[in-house]
């Protein structure tokens, strides 16, 4: 096994001998937008080969999924056992992508709901199926100012940046069917 240092490096090691590699893993030691393009750049020169990416154990259920639709074929936590990442290693070669989260990463899904009105909880869904203020307000038959509310205290509360993130959270947390 070669190891290189940074992404650099290892773009630097694809243009020259990337066809003996047959699997590169990227360890990304903190989560930032630059760390995150400089690996998903290497990942657009990979030509090819697996790529698998490993993060902070506490990293972000968005950031796996990011991770995984910028071509990632496993998402790996650092504090994962040497043996079970070896073995999800393994299963990339067969076309798999494998996202993983640590648990203490994903909040219960029972105690995030209940911060959540049942108005609100309607309206989130609406969201989540894409519709826009005047249609969920439609279904409703409430005031589209009314669900523009409801929108900002379900950001508000699920901790989201924007309604978009707030239905990631949501569909990652079974929040809504």
């Amino acid at each position: 096994m070669d190891r290189v240092s940074d992404c650099f490096q290892a773009d630097q090691r694809l243009r020259t001998d990337g066809k003996e590699l047959d699997v590169i893993v990227l360890h990304v030691p903190s989560v930032s937008e630059a760390n995150l393009r400089s690996a998903f750049s290497t990942i657009s020169r990979s030509r090819g080969k697996p790529v698998a990416i490993v993060l902070p154990h506490k990293a972000s259920p968005s950031t796996v999924w990011r991770c995984i639709v910028n071509g990632a074929g496993a998402v790996l936590t650092d504090d994962m056992p040497s043996t079970a990442m070896g073995h999800l290693l393994s299963l990339m070669h067969t076309g798999l992508r494998i996202p993983t989260l640590n648990e203490d990463v994903l909040p219960d899904p029972s105690v995030v709901a209940q911060k959540l009105s049942d108005r609100e909880l309607q309206v989130l869904a609406g969201v989540c199926k894409g519709l826009q203020n005047k249609e969920i307000a439609h279904d409703f038959n409430i005031k589209e100012v009314t669900v523009k509310m409801h929108v900002r205290a379900v950001i508000r509360k699920l901790d989201a940046k924007n309604r978009t993130h707030a239905a990631m959270i949501a569909r990652d947390l079974g929040l809504v069917g």
